[in-house]
């Protein structure tokens, strides 16, 4: 199965199990020319985000009207910056907010933003995520969850829910990096356990685009 190929069959999952209202074709001529300046001129000192995993986050952020899409714990802005790029192949007005408490992560996504088109609306800024998204109540259309905490790991995923969920309006997706990684499993458990026990939300739809996937879930109310 070609690239494109597992790109449109993971959008028509989200599709059908009700994640997504619809999911065009991938086009990969429309997404090399948008990231381009990722690819080439982004320093990242390391990532795990894939080619079919940063296709994946361009793809369903431009299937989103999310005016507003918030990254926690967006490290040096890679793979942010893929949804920022989806998204703005969108009509509309939005603003995307990457947020990491590493100062130094920090300036290298500042960096990196400005290799972007000078017209994205990207801001990346240092703060805990938990606690920044508590002290706002803006609307959040898409949630970017990728906190890594060197002692918790990925512990921290079900505070950033809880303190982003009063703002995730219906119809907001929340995406998780890392569901796969055995390692995460406990912490995994408790996150997608505070997902299900929220009847407003749907999911998690766990994606195995690699051998980190993403978990996917949907406010419906």
């Amino acid at each position: 199965m070609s690239v494109a190929a597992l790109i449109d069959h993971a959008g028509a999952i989200l599709v059908t199990g009700g994640l997504l209202d619809q999911a065009a074709p991938f086009d990969e001529a429309t997404y090399q020319a948008a990231v381009t300046p990722v690819e080439t001129g982004f320093v990242v000192p390391s990532t795990t985000i894939s080619g079919l995993m940063r296709r994946f986050l361009f793809h369903v952020a431009a299937q989103s009207a999310a005016a507003a899409i918030y990254g926690a714990g967006t490290h040096v802005g890679f793979a942010f910056a893929f949804l920022a790029l989806g998204r703005a192949q969108r009509p509309g007005r939005f603003q995307a907010s990457g947020i990491d408490i590493d100062p130094a992560a920090t300036r290298i996504a500042a960096d990196n933003a400005r290799l972007l088109p000078p017209d994205l609306p990207l801001v990346c800024r240092t703060a805990d995520a938990v606690a920044d998204l508590a002290a706002d109540t803006a609307p959040i259309g898409l949630l970017f969850i990728d906190v890594d905490d060197p002692e918790t790991r990925k512990g921290l995923y079900p505070a950033v829910l809880a303190a982003a969920r009063p703002r995730l309006q219906p119809g907001a997706l929340i995406l998780a990096h890392d569901p796969l990684v055995p390692q995460f499993a406990q912490d995994f458990a408790a996150y997608h356990g505070r997902l299900r026990d929220d009847p407003d939300i749907l999911g998690p739809v766990i994606l195995p685009l690699d051998e980190c996937g993403l978990s996917v879930a949907r406010v419906v109310s």
